[in-house]
């Protein structure tokens, strides 16, 4: 490689051996008091030039602006990384609202959320951690959820050269293996929730029950429910469906979207529609291609026949009143039907049937490369969150979970 240095100030150029150009500039000093240096590679000298010029109107535009960690705490850190992710459409809608949640209610409320960003150390983020563990409120993932926003905003402030240290990023490994300690439980306890068979045929009843005087579904949901119970979808990936997205002939359903409620982020100071419906890929990214089974081409067909509409573009999932479905709706309305199948005690929301879906393909014998795969997620997350190993066994007025003998309950 030869290097070339110019005049004074306009730094250096160095020609690869593959013909490029590589140019550094000294363009000042950062907030640590290091020489910011800037670099570009292109295909000639001058080509370096222009790009260099844009680089040092972003970094001149960002000096304006002043130090953006100078005073401020680790919560508007957060934030302001946050607003940074949203600007570059980094973030689904689902996910910012998840994680300014993070930050308003499990950061923002503590005295690491008040502290200023400069000062903390790494017993700092090793005590919040600890104080969240001990209050016993929040989930195992909850609690990385707000290790991942710590670091990915302290890493964040680094690259930007606004700090020479991340005071997460020594303790993490530790501060992971204490949180999935968390996940460990009991030999009484279920590691996945899911519906017994029992439970499952007393849910399929009431849901699938005929109003005797108009000959409609007792339950506008109950259809719903029983597809996400046949599918294993994700209740996001139902409210996308459009009936062009069934394959009647071959029994295939093609699985691409997933539709949620986020912050109508838009017009915030809107009386109204504080939260609008959006829509966007799945949430591993990836659309799937399924072949349904007879039992959900069934349930399929009875939605389409009690649906006043059901052209190629239109939604699969609707109210009463033809509107589009939300999960809240759904959950709802799941709560009345599991009521009156008996089922009042049961917990976990419409996840439930994803996991109970698994579950029984596992029982059945499939295998969890073949379970994930159809049920879109990753191996390791299905076999973690998704398959109950344990067994429902009703004694007396209690139910127990039970390790069953491996092999003795797939057929």
């Amino acid at each position: 490689m030869e290097k070339k240095r110019n005049a004074k100030g306009e730094g250096s150029f160095t020609v690869n051996s593959d013909g490029t150009v590589t140019h550094r500039k000294s363009v000042g000093y950062k907030p640590n008091g290091g020489r910011k240096v800037l670099t570009v590679t292109a295909s000639s000298k001058a080509a370096c030039i222009r790009e260099m010029k844009k680089k040092e109107a972003a970094w001149n535009k960002q000096q304006k602006a002043g130090s953006m960690t100078t005073g401020i705490t680790v919560v508007e850190l957060c934030q302001i990384h946050l607003n940074y992710q949203m600007d570059q459409g980094e973030l689904k809608a689902k996910s910012i609202d998840r994680r300014e949640c993070t930050i308003e209610k499990h950061i923002a409320d503590y005295p690491l959320g008040r502290m200023q960003v400069q000062s903390v150390k790494v017993a700092d983020i090793d005590t919040h951690v600890t104080e969240l563990v001990q209050e016993n409120r929040l989930s195992a993932s909850s609690i990385e959820k707000v290790v991942d926003v710590l670091n990915a905003a302290f890493h964040w402030a680094i690259i930007r050269g606004e700090l020479e240290f991340n005071p997460v990023a020594p303790i993490k490994p530790t501060l992971v293996k204490r949180i999935q300690k968390m996940w460990q439980k009991s030999a009484n306890e279920a590691d996945v929730d899911v519906l017994s068979v029992e439970e499952q045929q007393a849910f399929e009843k009431e849901a699938s029950l005929i109003n005797p005087h108009n000959g409609e579904m007792k339950y506008a949901a109950g259809m719903y429910g029983l597809l996400l119970l046949h599918t294993g979808m994700r209740c996001g990936e139902m409210l996308a469906l459009r009936w062009k997205d069934v394959d009647w002939k071959e029994g295939y359903l093609t699985i691409e979207k997933s539709r949620s409620m986020a912050k109508n982020r838009d017009n915030m100071d809107a009386c109204n529609n504080k939260y609008v419906m959006v829509e966007g890929t799945t949430k591993n990214e990836k659309a799937r291609k399924i072949k349904l089974t007879e039992k959900a081409l069934n349930i399929l067909n009875l939605i389409k026949l009690h649906s006043p509409s059901n052209c190629d573009e239109e939604l699969i999932v609707k109210t009463r009143t033809g509107n589009p479905n939300t999960a809240t709706n759904l959950e709802h309305r799941m709560v009345t039907i599991f009521s009156n199948a008996g089922l009042k005690d049961l917990s976990g929301g419409l996840h439930i049937f994803r996991r109970t879906f698994a579950t029984r393909m596992y029982e059945k014998g499939a295998r969890v490369k073949e379970i994930a795969a159809y049920i879109g997620d990753l191996e390791s997350t299905t076999e973690r969150y998704y398959i109950a190993v344990r067994k429902k066994v009703k004694e007396g007025n209690g139910v127990h979970q039970v390790v069953m003998v491996p092999g003795s309950d797939k057929g």
